[in-house]
């Protein structure tokens, strides 16, 4: 299951906001997955299993599967639990590699590592200035400006049911230009992605990226209940470190 693709989930992946379904680069079962038009967030818990496929030019297929464990509660905070490259199931006993936690409400992430109980805490970074707030400053705008790129075209997909839930499917198809990386062709990305939006969660995603190859992340074992509350809380037998997040310089002002 994760980014991630999870990614982050940021950053690791696994703890990274998902976007309006119409948004492009959503990330299958990312715990964040709530929307931002003020409704009720919608708890849940499900495994994320993430599979990707390259294919060499000899033939040769490469596969990697990987799966996390994802719950998030009705305040919108979440939990990733990254158990690595057991896919197909983890048992109750089983330990994942990682864990993170993300608490909007306090405004904080968490990173645990469960071999030796220690955990990393980080305040939540405010947003950075919007592309109109950064036109608007001059000092912001140093050096050129990069290379247009073709606008990406969206399908609508239509809907169906995937664990139960009504999803609606959209894919982004994104094309690099002859020579814009390096490439003597033209390259084309596809991004399919279904996302049941009456409760914000993001159930399957296909990517195709000829450098990467293909990426199938879908969720499983959706259960719509409120996990534990324990579960978004630094467990009291881990040693705490408090990671400051980065200053960055200031613009020089006239």
């Amino acid at each position: 299951m994760c980014l991630v693709v999870l990614g982050a989930i940021g950053s690791p992946s696994f703890a990274q906001q998902v976007p309006k379904p119409a948004s492009p680069g959503v990330v299958a079962g990312t715990a964040n997955a709530q929307e931002t038009r003020g409704e009720a967030v919608v708890a849940y818990s499900a495994d994320q299993v993430s599979v990707t496929t390259q294919t060499l030019t000899d033939g040769t297929t490469i596969t990697h599967k990987s799966l996390t464990r994802v719950y998030r509660d009705s305040q919108g905070r979440t939990r990733h639990e990254n158990y690595g490259t057991r896919a197909d199931s983890a048992r109750p006993d089983d330990s994942p590699q990682s864990i993170s936690i993300f608490d909007p409400v306090a405004g904080v992430n968490y990173y645990l590592n469960p071999s030796d109980h220690r955990a990393q805490r980080r305040e939540v970074p405010k947003p950075s200035p919007s592309p109109a707030a950064r036109a608007a400053n001059p000092s912001a705008n140093l050096g050129p400006a990069p290379p247009a790129m073709p606008r990406p075209t969206r399908e609508d997909l239509g809907t169906q049911v995937i664990e139960g839930l009504e999803a609606r499917g959209e894919r982004i198809t994104r094309i690099i230009p002859e020579g814009a990386e390096g490439n003597d062709k033209p390259m084309q990305m596809t991004s399919e992605s279904w996302i049941a939006a009456k409760e914000g969660i993001v159930l399957l995603q296909i990517s195709n990226d000829p450098r990467r190859g293909e990426r199938v992340m879908h969720l499983t074992n959706l259960v719509l209940e409120e996990p534990p509350a324990e579960l978004f809380q630094l467990p009291a037998d881990y040693t705490l470190e408090e990671l400051r997040p980065v200053a960055k310089p200031e613009s020089p002002s006239d």
